[in-house]
């Protein structure tokens, strides 16, 4: 008597946990979204002259554009990953597949027939989102692309959690949540348009209505007052506690191909996603003994220039790693065999440029050989373009990228001090100029051979002070009446951060492609966004 396959009702958990994700993907993006809202409210009005406003929605509309790109390239080869696994599971169970959508075998038509989709029985027996990420760790090939987005993460969840704090960004758990759960270009963009719209920092008032819109979030926030002291203004954690951290990310990460096809793959897949949440939640977490409380930003500039760096180089070292097996694997062979009629085992050799060609194409082709691979390969071209736009249109210093990547580069710091100690003696100079020079004229236009302000050393003083956008200026006016004695200087008008009227500097930008294309995107990545957080 033949066996009688048993019919056992499938689990709904899988499908319930698919119809979760997705679900998530829409609700986190709605709490960016309103996050983003509540920041550009509160813009000042500096930030809407007639110069600032049109160059802010000109950026804008750009790391949207690459946002809405970024989710409908993650959306489009989700489906098709989705598509080829279920024709696979419906193939090996003898499932009539659908003709169409629609007609007596369509897929949408109602009730039981052949060509109805089972989504429930595929999910039941198929472990979706563990083929993908094994699809993406068996191969040297694709773990090239695969490993760079898991490498990028980690910087990016590192100047998440460092410009956020800074400006007082509520709701930061959903930029890195949108980047585990979609990927990690949408997430890059969606914050980049917040910080374009976030004065720094985030009014008290508003960080309130940004969090109203999370439900239930006064009552969370007491309670979380309660367990986790507030730190004080300029806190940061020490420096080892934070390399603690990326050493954990890193050895997940480079565990991962070695766990495939193994019972633990999963879990360290898993937390090599996870522990990038780490970084969010160190400051919060920590006892205030565990770090240091600055009183100024620049005191801050080394401690980010190492830890970048230290990314960077780990980054750079595990992408030649990468690079090495999965150009060694994809390397033909030297000698190969022609067949003809005169020469039937006709030996012939490979040049070595023919044969490392030939294992480049294959190792840039593996995007196109699978949607999963091809997810992550568009997820790091994405990425990588982004990063490059925002690099030049924030006019970063090159020194301070090459200094966040490069190891062993000797560091600006006394320099700087060097620069700022003599800019402030010659401004103190003029100031006590001006108090002991009294004043003349009236408010008008200077005669062409009077000076409205003392000699400087334009050279030596604004060529050292050249940062993000253009310097603050020190305005001088005349007295209001002829009876005023002495001058007084107007204090500085300093722009908001990010409203610097600087034109988009795509050296800079081409740099910041260089080196992506060099180290790899966790390098690349690094190096801008080590730049950003002392450039300031």
């Amino acid at each position: 008597m033949a066996p009688v396959e048993l019919q056992t009702t499938p689990s709904y958990v899988p499908a319930g946990i698919v119809a979760t994700h997705i679900f998530a993907v829409g609700y986190v993006s709605v709490v960016a979204l309103r996050t983003i809202y509540r920041s550009y409210i509160a813009l000042p009005p500096s930030s809407a002259t007639r110069f600032r406003e049109p160059l802010r929605q000109g950026y804008v509309q750009v790391f949207s554009l690459l946002a809405l790109v970024s989710l409908t390239v993650a959306t489009y080869f989700g489906v098709r990953f989705g598509s080829l696994s279920y024709r696979v599971w419906a193939t090996e169970r003898g499932v009539e597949l659908p003709d169409g959508f629609f007609g007596d075998n369509g897929a949408l038509r109602g009730g039981e027939h052949p060509g109805r989709l089972q989504i429930v029985r595929w999910l039941n027996d198929t472990p979706l989102y563990r083929d993908a990420l094994e699809i993406i760790a068996e191969k040297a090939r694709y773990f090239w692309w695969g490993q760079q987005v898991n490498l990028s993460l980690v910087s990016w969840s590192t100047y998440l959690a460092i410009e956020g704090q800074r400006r007082k960004i509520p709701n930061l758990w959903a930029f890195l949540a949108l980047a585990q759960i979609l990927n990690l270009s949408y997430a890059q963009n969606l914050f980049f348009v917040t910080i374009l719209h976030t004065p720094v920092p985030l009014p008290e008032n508003v960080r309130d209505l940004t969090r109203s819109s999370v439900p239930s979030w006064g009552r969370y926030a007491q309670i979380m007052a309660r367990v986790i002291p507030a730190k004080p203004e300029g806190f940061v954690p020490k420096p080892a506690l934070y390399t603690l951290l990326l050493l954990s990310n890193f050895a997940a990460t480079f565990l991962i191909p070695y766990a495939s096809n193994t019972p633990s793959f999963m879990t360290v897949s898993l937390l090599s996603r996870a522990l990038p949440f780490s970084f969010l939640a160190l400051p919060y977490i920590i006892p205030e003994s565990w770090g240091t409380v600055h009183n100024h930003p620049h005191e801050t500039h080394t401690t980010y220039t190492r830890l970048f760096r230290t990314i960077s180089t780990i980054s750079a070292l595990l992408h030649f790693k990468a690079s090495f097996f999965a150009l060694f694997h994809n390397t033909p062979e030297s000698t190969y065999y022609r067949h003809s009629l005169l020469h039937p085992f006709k030996e012939e050799h490979r040049s070595a440029l023919n044969r490392g060609s030939t294992a480049l194409s294959r190792v840039f082709g593996a995007i196109l050989e699978h949607p999963a691979v091809s997810a992550f390969g568009g997820d790091v071209l994405l990425s990588g373009l982004s990063v490059g736009i925002w690099a030049a249109i924030r006019g970063l210093d090159p020194a301070d990228m090459l200094g966040s990547s490069v190891p062993f580069l000797p560091h600006k710091t006394k320099e700087l001090e060097d620069v700022s100690a003599s800019i402030k003696q010659e401004a103190e100079k003029a100031v006590q100029h001006i108090e002991t020079t009294p004043a003349t004229r009236r408010r008008g236009r200077p005669k062409g051979s009077e000076k409205s302000t003392p000699d400087l050393d334009e050279t030596s003083t604004v060529s050292h002070l050249k940062r993000r956008g253009r310097p603050s200026k020190i305005h001088l006016t005349d007295g209001d009446d002829a009876n005023d004695t002495t001058y007084k200087p107007d204090e500085i008008d300093e722009m908001e951060e990010g409203d610097e009227n600087a034109d988009e500097d795509w050296e800079v930008g081409a740099l910041a492609w260089g080196l992506i294309t060099a180290g790899g995107l966790g390098t690349g990545s690094a190096s801008i966004y080590g730049a950003e957080v002392v450039a300031r």
